[in-house]
């Protein structure tokens, strides 16, 4: 990530992190597979204005809870270009509280002192070993491919039910007992979204209560009658 090295001095860096402000007129896009989200034109609380297009521009409002983080050059989301356009593309920003769905992943844990070396070695005086980062407030720093900052212990345990967290987008979704209950609309650090048919409901669902992905459909470690503590209210 050579980029990020080059480019370390110019940045306020702390706890592997750099200031909003520092990824403005940079381009965003989607981690899996590098779909163009635009080029960051302003900063909201909880979300990122883009804006893509030379003659007809159009103007994305992304949630900062799904940015997987900056490797010096790039803004990286853990969306696709297809999800920017469905749910992303507004005229105007999100309402308070719109995006509060996406929240679970609003603290990345931090590495190891040892981890953060091998990122920016001789910079280590000016980072804390470890540590935690509001999304609202500070980027994380990653490398193209591999996210520097370490999952929670939840999401670190349920890696092996699902390799490619990107890859269950629009997938269809089952409790363990066999009711289906939406499709995968969201991956964060922490939890998946799920939205019922017609949008009239969401879950928010940790990975570690994901039992199984067969390429098609994701089964859930959670009967029908546990569902229910997992919705999230969606603002009307």
């Amino acid at each position: 990530m050579s980029n990020a090295n080059n480019d370390g001095s110019n940045f306020e860096w702390k706890d592997n992190s750099i200031d909003w402000k520092d990824i403005l007129k940079k381009e965003a896009r989607g981690h899996d597979k590098g779909d163009d989200l635009g080029e960051v034109q302003e900063l909201g609380h909880n979300f990122v204005v883009t804006e893509k297009g030379r003659i007809s521009k159009h103007k994305f409002y992304l949630p900062k809870h799904l940015v997987k983080g900056y490797d010096g050059e790039t803004l990286w989301f853990n969306i696709s270009q297809e999800d920017a356009e469905d749910n992303f593309k507004k005229d105007r920003p999100p309402k308070e509280g719109e995006y509060s769905r996406y929240e679970s992943a609003s603290v990345t844990q931090q590495p190891s002192e040892s981890n953060s070396a091998s990122i920016n070695q001789g910079d280590n005086n000016s980072r804390s070993p470890t540590g935690n980062i509001n999304l609202n407030e500070r980027v994380p720093l990653i490398e193209r491919g591999r996210q520097v900052s370490s999952s929670n212990a939840n999401s670190t345990n349920s890696t092996t039910a699902v390799e490619n967290w990107d890859s269950i987008i629009h997938k269809g979704v089952r409790t363990v007992d066999g009711l289906a209950i939406g499709s995968v609309t969201a991956a964060n650090a922490d939890s998946i979204i799920v939205t019922s048919e017609g949008a009239r409901e969401e879950y928010s669902i940790p990975k570690n209560e994901v039992e199984s992905f067969n390429g098609s459909e994701v089964v859930l470690n959670i009967s029908n009658d546990r569902v229910s503590q997992f919705k999230v209210k969606v603002p009307r």
